[in-house]
């Protein structure tokens, strides 16, 4: 299934390769979303292949940048630590882009964003 989101990302992306030399960017992300008066968010594990893995590891994202996702949205599942079967979603990206940040006088950095979404230091992680 195509998706495309905007979303917080969660913890600093990681690069890493196979034992054949592809590349691999990881990280996850909050979706915020709204649903009956209620707000929730939706954390999903993000993942890039290839060259596309290697731009965006030079791109220095951190914990809380914003960003625009395009992607395949799949199923994972996996065996818990604590035993049974777990299932997590998983976005492998075509492409992503950080949104826009102006810079405030104070030289202090003020994200660009559709007001439905909380500045970074509201999310609960």
């Amino acid at each position: 299934m195509k998706v495309a989101a905007k979303a917080y990302l969660v913890r600093k992306p990681d690069l890493v390769y196979t034992d054949k030399g592809t590349a691999i960017w990881k990280t996850a992300v909050a979706v915020q979303g709204r649903e009956r008066g209620k707000d929730e968010s939706l954390f999903v594990e993000v993942l890039a292949f290839g060259g596309l893995a290697e731009a965006l590891a030079e791109a220095d994202l951190k914990k809380g940048d914003l960003v625009q996702m395009e992607g395949r949205l799949q199923t994972e599942t996996y065996e818990a630590k604590e035993g049974g079967k777990k299932t997590r979603l998983t976005l492998v990206l075509d492409g992503l882009a950080v949104v826009v940040r102006a810079k405030k006088a104070e030289g202090e950095v003020k994200e660009e964003a559709e007001e439905d979404f909380p500045p970074p230091e509201a999310l609960p992680f």
